[in-house]
């Protein structure tokens, strides 16, 4: 059974760290950022076949800005 957790939280899902790597290894290749996110849809739909493209990307997505952006705050 699924846990809970990993519906609500991408970076949870079996595919986060696939889609990390994808978008680090397009990013090291020096693509254009666009395409580096591209990577990381795709390694999530590798993962998710079943998914629909548009669900793909925004679950990649969050999984790509929550390992690449930090919030500080000061105070």
């Amino acid at each position: 059974m699924r846990s809970r957790a990993a519906e609500i939280d991408p970076t949870m899902d079996r595919a986060a760290t696939n889609v990390i790597a994808a978008f680090d290894a397009a990013e090291k290749a020096g693509l254009p950022l666009a395409r580096c996110y591209r990577a990381g849809v795709e390694a999530w739909q590798g993962a998710h076949p079943n998914h629909r493209p548009e669900y793909a990307a925004i679950k990649a997505v969050a999984v790509i800005l929550a390992a690449k952006v930090s919030l500080r705050v000061e105070g």
